[in-house]
């Protein structure tokens, strides 16, 4: 996003080339030469699917996947916090359990020396 915003900037000002370094992989860079006059910037959306979009159109659909990701974040932390609010029940309902179990057998031992 913040790319997509310093070319619209770039735009805006009135440049029309600059030089640029990128990764091409680990180690590996290569330089391109930048038309801001163009006003176009292509996205790799995945899955093999790369689309162009003018500076305006770019900026919009980061922002929007962006705010979309966040707010799904979000969602994902609440629900994340409920499956440890029910694992905390079901292990104290467990414990619980495994404690009647140990009294009832104390309780039964007990009995059976009585007799």
């Amino acid at each position: 996003m913040t790319l997509v915003q310093t070319l619209l900037q770039k735009q805006e000002q009135g440049e029309q080339h600059a030089t640029a370094r990128y990764s091409l992989a680990d180690n590996i860079y290569a330089t391109a030469e930048l038309d801001f006059s163009v006003g176009t910037v292509n996205l790799w959306l995945g899955a093999n699917v790369m689309l162009e979009y003018t500076y305006q159109e770019a900026l919009n659909f980061l922002t929007a996947n962006y705010d979309t990701a966040v707010r799904e974040l979000k969602e994902s932390e609440q629900d994340l916090a409920c499956c440890r609010d029910q694992i905390v029940t079901s292990e104290v309902t467990m414990s619980r359990i495994f404690n009647w179990d140990v009294r009832r057998k104390r309780q039964q031992s007990q009995a059976g020396n009585k007799v």
